[in-house]
């Protein structure tokens, strides 16, 4: 009897716990990727951006904080992003032309997000 009871806690434990360590993955980003978000992207995607809509769609530092499927979401997104070549937009590059990701950029952030959403598919 203590054995079950021992094991219905240790179960309940278990279930309670383990979706908080399970379900959140910390994403990797290289040097070059991080360089390029520093520069390119993380002026109006963070906290200290202007455009909220900028925000409400992506924000760098909450990547790390959101469940795996949220990431794989996020990530999917910043894929499609890329192969449109819609950021940043057109109406900012106007202003701030050497804000424009260069092919190699390109290339690097399209390498980076193809392997991060395959590992977090799997996982």
């Amino acid at each position: 009897m203590f054995r079950t009871i021992s094991f219905g806690l240790l179960l309940l434990a278990t279930c309670l716990l383990m979706p908080g360590f399970a379900a959140k993955t910390k994403p990797y980003f290289p040097k070059k990727v991080n360089a390029i978000i520093q520069d390119k992207c993380y002026g109006c995607h963070s906290a200290e951006g202007k455009s909220q809509k900028a925000k409400d769609k992506l924000m760098w530092d909450d990547l790390e904080k959101m469940e795996k499927g949220a990431q794989l979401e996020k990530i999917q997104a910043i894929q499609k992003v890329l192969e449109k070549g819609s950021m940043p937009p057109e109406k900012f590059l106007e202003k701030m032309p050497e804000k424009k990701l260069t092919e190699k950029e390109t290339a690097i952030m399209k390498k980076w997000a193809n392997k991060t959403a395959k590992k977090l598919a799997k996982q």
